[in-house]
C-alpha cells in the first residue's frame, strides 16, 4: 500500500496565506466601516461575499495539501471552517463601535466561501476528491 506524503512547504505557505488574509478580515472589521458602504447599498454584502471566496479558496488549497479525504468531506470542512471564520468575525463586529451584527453578512460569507469553493473544485476537476 502507497502512503500519501504530502509536501509541506506548499502546506506551510497556504496555511500561512490563509491565516495572513483572517487576520486582514479581522483587522478591516475592526474600523469602522467604509463611507462607501453607506453610499452604496448592497456593496458591504459584496465584499464580504468576495473576502470570504478567497478565503474558501484558501482554506481550499491546504485541505487538498493534507487530506486524502473525498470532494465532500474537504467541500463540507472548508465551507464549515469558512462559516466558522464569519461567525467569530460577527462575533467580533458587536465589539467594535459603529459595527453591527449582521446576519446577511453571515450569509454572504458563507454563499462567497460555498460558491468559490464549488467553482474551484469544479474547475480543478480534483479527482482524487471525486
Amino acid at each position: 500500500m502507497i502512503k500519501f506524503k504530502p509536501n509541506k512547504k506548499p502546506i506551510l505557505l497556504f496555511s500561512l496565506v490563509a491565516i495572513g488574509w483572517i487576520v486582514l478580515i479581522f483587522v478591516e472589521s475592526s474600523q469602522p466601516p467604509l463611507k462607501i458602504f453607506g453610499e452604496i447599498n448592497g456593496l458591504d454584502k459584496v465584499a464580504h461575499f468576495a473576502a470570504y471566496s478567497i478565503l474558501g479558496i484558501m482554506i481550499l488549497a491546504v485541505l487538498t495539501q493534507i487530506s486524502t479525504y473525498k470532494k465532500i468531506p474537504v467541500l463540507l470542512l472548508t465551507v464549515i471552517l469558512v462559516l466558522l471564520a464569519g461567525v467569530f468575525d460577527e462575533f467580533h463586529q458587536s465589539f467594535v463601535p459603529q459595527r453591527q451584527v449582521d446576519g446577511w453578512d453571515l450569509l454572504a460569507d458563507f454563499c462567497g466561501g460555498l460558491i468559490a469553493t464549488l467553482l474551484f473544485i469544479a474547475r480543478k476537476k480534483l479527482v482524487n476528491y471525486a
